[in-house]
């Protein structure tokens, strides 16, 4: 179930910005299928998360462990594209209060999502084509 409210937080954040990137999908219908989440569905919550600043908000997971590394997995997705809009912060802080995540832990995941995120871009950049 958790998974489940991982994969509209993943949803949230992807369409906060007005534009999906194909690396934000692919996160998205990796963790779709991985949860059983159809095509019909899936373009459901797409749409609903695309239409509904709230659509987040009220995610639950229950495991701090979990909820912490969820949010550090938003975070590094925002920042896939190597930069983080005002709209995606927007929902990532959103999503961390509604996961009882604040002040100095907030940022302490923040920046380790942005330093995932960043090391991932420079490996892909540095792998041979």
């Amino acid at each position: 179930m958790e998974d489940l409210e991982l994969l509209k937080a993943i949803m949230a954040v992807a369409a906060a910005d007005g534009k999906l990137l194909r690396a934000e999908m692919g996160v998205a219908r990796g963790l779709a299928e991985r949860v059983g989440v159809g095509t019909v569905s899936f373009e459901a919550m797409l749409d609903t998360a695309r239409q509904d600043e709230s659509f987040a908000d009220n995610i639950l997971i229950r495991s701090k462990a979990k909820a912490r590394s969820a949010l550090e997995l938003l975070v590094g997705l925002a920042r896939i594209d190597g930069r983080i809009s005002e709209e995606e912060r927007a929902v990532i802080v959103r999503v961390a209060m509604t996961l009882g995540i604040t002040g100095d832990e907030f940022e302490r995941i923040y920046l380790a999502g942005i330093a995932r995120a960043d090391e991932l871009r420079r490996s892909r950049k540095a792998a041979p084509r």
